[in-house]
């Protein structure tokens, strides 16, 4: 189909809004009246959302634009059709793209810095920036608004802040440096579901064990295929942010513990925290975005446990389901 307006050189220029954004570009020269995306639009965002997709906390910001020629109300809704195709194109690339996208309009509609006359093509665009990593993506500029008809919910479902977990046990070998598991129950108690975890840990500490694969291995059976010495007790934590049983086992645990025993006559003191890799939350704008999650929760375990050997030791590693 013929273009309306005759297409410029460049249709992928330099950003002209200030973000921290690793990867960022205005795509231009939208035919007037026309949301469609060009070629060189296309190229750039598929060559873009693929480096981005390689880093699992990326994030995408949208601000769309129309020029001053025409219609007001039309015009609006042309730089939301202009912002839809874009984010259309990328989800078809990466079907995770919506989740982690936020919407803008600009308000170039009633701006009052180029003539009502400009059909200028750097005026029919959409700005995209893209921001990769940890960080925070810098605030919009005051001069674009929030697009979006409702606000998104969070994915993976229900969230939760109350929670409780219960530590029965583990092994750590060390001579400075060493390894081991450690056992965890963790338990919804809105949803009465307990979920089991081995954790296999390396750390730094000191420590003594009893040899043989045999020992750690009936330990093992014991705690992970049922409660066969007695139920752990089970300590009531809170997050500092309402997770979902998913972002709960991605958490990296430390466990910073002393003790002594043999079999079940040991007694240990503990310091347990669960840090979350990422956490699914509301920005200033209510849109999602999947943010570092930082320490959830910590707590302390002492009494009567499940040991081998005695010693200190200070460890980390991920959580494994272990019962389905």
């Amino acid at each position: 189909m013929a273009r309306k307006t005759p297409p410029v050189a460049k249709q992928v220029v330099e950003a002209q809004l200030s973000s921290n954004a690793y990867l960022k570009a205005r795509l231009i020269d939208f035919d007037t009246g026309s949301a469609l995306l060009e070629e060189q639009h296309k190229t750039w965002l598929r060559q873009q959302i693929e480096q981005a997709r390689r880093n699992s906390m990326y994030r995408i910001r949208l601000v769309g634009y129309a020029s001053r020629l025409g219609d007001v109300a039309q015009n609006l809704q042309l730089s939301y059709m202009r912002i839809d195709q874009v984010l259309k194109f990328l989800e078809a690339i990466d079907g995770q793209a919506g989740d982690r996208v936020e919407t803008f309009r600009a308000m170039g509609d009633n701006a009052d810095w180029y003539e009502a006359s400009d059909d200028s093509a750097i005026w029919r665009a959409v700005e995209v920036h893209i921001f990769i990593g940890d960080d925070e993506p810098t605030p919009p500029p005051p001069n674009i608004k929030p697009y979006h008809h409702r606000r998104q919910p969070l994915p993976g479902g229900a969230r939760y802040t109350e929670w409780e977990v219960a530590s029965p046990g583990g092994v750590f070998v060390a001579e400075v440096f060493g390894g081991g598991f450690n056992i965890f129950y963790i338990r919804n108690p809105r949803l009465n579901e307990t979920r089991g975890y081995l954790q296999p840990v390396l750390g730094a500490g000191a420590s003594l064990s009893l040899s043989g694969f045999k020992m750690v291995w009936r330990i093992i059976q014991q705690l992970v295929t049922g409660w066969q010495y007695a139920k752990p007790d089970f300590t009531a934590v809170k997050s500092r942010l309402p997770v979902t049983w998913e972002e709960i086992e991605d958490c990296l645990v430390r466990v910073s513990s002393a003790g002594a025993g043999i079999g079940v006559a040991g007694v240990s003191y503990a310091v347990v925290t669960f840090t979350a890799a990422g956490v699914w939350r509301y920005n200033e704008n209510e849109y999602p975005l999947k943010l570092p999650g930082g320490e959830l929760f910590q707590f302390h375990a002492f009494g009567k446990n499940f040991q081998v050997g005695g010693g200190a030791s200070v460890a980390l590693g991920p959580l494994h389901r272990v019962d389905g």
